[in-house]
């Protein structure tokens, strides 16, 4: 898995192809944004991984340089070593994936789809002035849910050697993209509070990986991802509860 985002990322879902139970979910749904919810609105938690011990994924050398923060694998891309930390800590981190090119197409895009530049969005407006800014832009949408349906940019990056190939390395051979996300979250909207995919998409054998990758920097500051490394070991899938801070 690929873990690090920050305010602008693009987060990929996959499974074992063979054994996931909403296998035709993304081809059964549409392009949707998802804009912030309201101030009094309550995210969830698991119930038993409330108080345990975690890691941030700060992008930054001075957070990596810090105590608590998460380290990269020293063979990044396949390898027994990177399928042994993600076994043992349920995640692995895999810097620079992607090229500076790729990432600014990637920032591009986002802009575009939150223009309503690649179709129309339920809950995108369009936006054609030059005059209002990216940040402006796409400050409005918290996420936008299967973007690879209306972009094919979205729809390479899906398929690009680099992410296949640490997948492959960590999951095996049969590989299924099941949903993609662009995130886009400016200062002050909500953020997500400590949970597991499977509790919200189930596999029977447990083999959902999402793929988190940063389009800018992720810090402490700003709100980077924290895991609890080898949270997921026990197997269990814990009931949630609302958290009220």
């Amino acid at each position: 898995v690929l873990v690090a985002r920050l305010g602008s990322m693009l987060r990929l879902q996959h499974v074992k192809r063979s054994v996931h139970r909403l296998s035709h979910l993304a081809t059964a749904c549409p392009a949707v944004a998802r804009t912030p919810k309201p101030s009094g609105f309550r995210y969830s938690y698991p119930v038993n991984l409330a108080g345990a011990p975690a890691r941030h994924l700060c992008t930054s050398s001075q957070c990596q340089a810090s105590t608590g923060s998460a380290s990269a694998d020293s063979s990044p891309l396949s390898g027994q070593s990177l399928r042994e930390r993600y076994e043992r800590d349920g995640y692995a981190i895999v810097p620079d994936l992607l090229s500076n090119k790729q990432v600014n197409d990637l920032l591009d895009e986002m802009e575009a789809i939150c223009r309503g530049q690649r179709g129309d969005i339920p809950g995108v407006k369009q936006i054609d002035h030059e005059e209002v800014t990216r940040e402006e832009v796409i400050k409005n949408y918290l996420c936008i849910h299967f973007p690879h349906k209306i972009s094919p940019v979205v729809r390479e990056l899906v398929r690009e050697e680099n992410t296949v190939q640490v997948l492959t390395s960590i999951l095996g051979a049969n590989v299924k993209c099941m949903q993609t996300m662009m995130f886009m979250k400016a200062a002050g909207k909500p953020g997500q509070a400590t949970h597991q995919d499977e509790f919200y998409i189930p596999t029977r054998d447990r083999s959902l990986c999402a793929s988190w990758i940063a389009l800018d920097d992720a810090t402490i500051e700003n709100g980077c991802v924290w895991v609890i490394p080898g949270s997921h070991r026990s197997g269990v899938i814990w009931p949630m509860e609302p958290h009220n801070d």
